[in-house]
């Protein structure tokens, strides 16, 4: 029989596909052509079946598709620049100031160092949460590096601002200026190349946007077959005031306006009613579950979370880092660990398993990004986007149940190579397309400008202890 020519070919690997049966291949190869996957299937017969310029030998490893992060900040240069002890409300207000003092070289090394860390930990694709506001730099940085992306426009929002909350003088609270940036970002969708970093729909969310900003948003969405995203319900102080202008629920008043849908992804959903986790099962939107930020910045309602409930009754759940202050880790693999052991600690023990990590990382953030049929598993027509994982650490062995060692074992420390649309991106702990030193140079110097502007000092420093302050 006549081989057919592909571009790439991995094989001799444990292969978890997450297709709909959850098939996994002790032995497995995938044939990949175009950035897409062609075939998966048992090593033997793909090496029959197939002639490939580059064979990549898993050497053994788990390969499964890449983790999907579904709401993120970039800004992570600004990490260890406040104290850990900081009150959340405080943090904030130095952050907004951060985004708002931040220039285009800012964002790019923000966006760069980002994208490096996610891909090192196994992250393909990432959902933005409207906060650039240089999105064409920092979307040219991500595509530099390879990475999967969707990108919206920039701190979206039309409501007063609450008192003691700092006001960003270059994101002014303006329905006039959000909706003239509204659906700026879909341009990228509209090039004739497939390309890496998509344009989405993005609200800020949390009480700050009127109705008719988004019915607008909404409206944009659905029109261009779209996403729409926004923060929603992280504590009760804002699940609260939303009740208390609405006049009812956030999530029910979004339900009698029209404002549910599978497409849309709302961040956080920590405090929802029974009412309301009801309805946005129905509707089928997405919760993305961001559980290191709930834990670390305290957020009561977490503690009786309904993310499982909504899952069970057919709303999509999906995982998400969220802000480098608060999520600790651009790395889906630890946020998934830390929900589950959080369920755990709640007495639900029997609700969550280490399969449900992957679903929530995979499936789950395909659905969130509105790539289903794209994206979150390993199929013939599938983007070819693969994380292969190494064997050779200890926490790998005995070599007993795979997916039971990628999530309570190995994490993202098992992490080897990282292919998107069918490229290598990461391997032997480097990126493949871009110089990661020059990248740590930027983002270091982006620190020291940053702190300067702010009028805060590096936080440890040779001849002085840690300070406890901002300066």
């Amino acid at each position: 029989m006549e081989q057919l020519p592909v571009d790439s070919l991995i094989r001799n690997g444990f292969v978890i596909t997450m297709d709909t049966g959850r098939r996994c291949l002790p032995n497995g190869a995938i044939a990949i052509s175009g950035g897409r996957i062609v075939d998966v299937g048992p090593e033997a017969e793909l090496l029959a079946r197939y002639r490939a310029d580059q064979v990549i030998d898993a050497k053994g490893g788990t390969v499964h598709p890449g983790f999907i992060d579904t709401h993120v900040h970039f800004m992570n240069t600004a990490r260890g620049a406040l104290p850990d002890t900081l009150e959340t409300g405080t943090m904030m207000n130095v952050l907004r100031r951060w985004w708002d003092l931040s220039d285009l070289a800012d964002e790019r090394a923000a966006t760069m160092l980002n994208c490096l860390e996610m891909l090192s930990n196994g992250t393909t694709c990432f959902l933005e949460a409207g906060t650039l506001k240089y999105a064409d730099a920092a979307a040219e940085a991500a595509a530099e590096l390879g990475i999967r992306g969707f990108i919206g426009d920039p701190f979206l929002w039309d409501l007063p601002i609450s008192d003691g909350v700092y006001d960003m003088s270059r994101a002014a609270r303006d329905l006039d200026r959000s909706l003239g940036l509204l659906g700026g970002q879909l341009k990228r969708n509209t090039a004739e190349k497939e390309p890496l970093i998509r344009g989405c729909v993005v609200v800020f969310g949390l009480g700050s946007a009127s109705d008719e900003l988004l019915l607008a948003a909404k409206s944009v969405a659905d029109a261009n077959g779209a996403i729409l995203t926004m923060h929603q319900s992280f504590d009760h102080h804002d699940a609260g005031a939303d009740a208390a202008r609405l006049g009812k629920r956030a999530i029910c008043h979004y339900a009698d306006h029209g404002l549910l849908g599978e497409n849309m992804t709302f961040s956080h959903m920590n405090d929802l009613d029974p009412d309301e986790a009801k309805l946005a099962a129905e509707a089928g939107v997405t919760a993305v579950w961001c559980p290191v930020t709930s834990m670390n910045l305290g957020a009561q309602a977490a503690k009786h979370a309904r993310h499982l409930e909504l899952r069970r009754h057919g709303a999509n759940v999906s995982l998400a880092s969220d802000g480098v202050a608060s999520g600790c880790r651009y790395d889906v693999g630890f946020q998934g660990l830390v929900a589950l052991l959080g369920t755990r600690a709640k007495g639900d023990g029997q609700q969550m398993t280490a399969m449900d990590v992957l679903e929530l990382a995979t499936i789950g953030g395909a659905k969130a990004v509105g790539m289903a049929a794209d994206l979150g598993s390993l199929e013939p027509g599938k983007y070819a986007d693969i994380v292969i994982r190494s064997t050779d650490l200890p926490e790998a062995h005995p070599w007993s149940d795979p997916v039971q060692s990628l999530v309570y074992n190995c994490g993202s420390k098992s992490v080897d190579r990282v292919i998107v649309n069918g490229v290598l991106v990461w391997a032997d702990g480097h990126p493949q397309l871009v110089d990661a030193a020059k990248a740590y140079d930027e983002a270091r110097r982006s620190h020291l400008r940053m702190l300067e502007r702010l009028d805060m000092k590096p936080r440890w420093q040779p001849d002085r202890p840690q300070s406890n302050g901002l300066t």
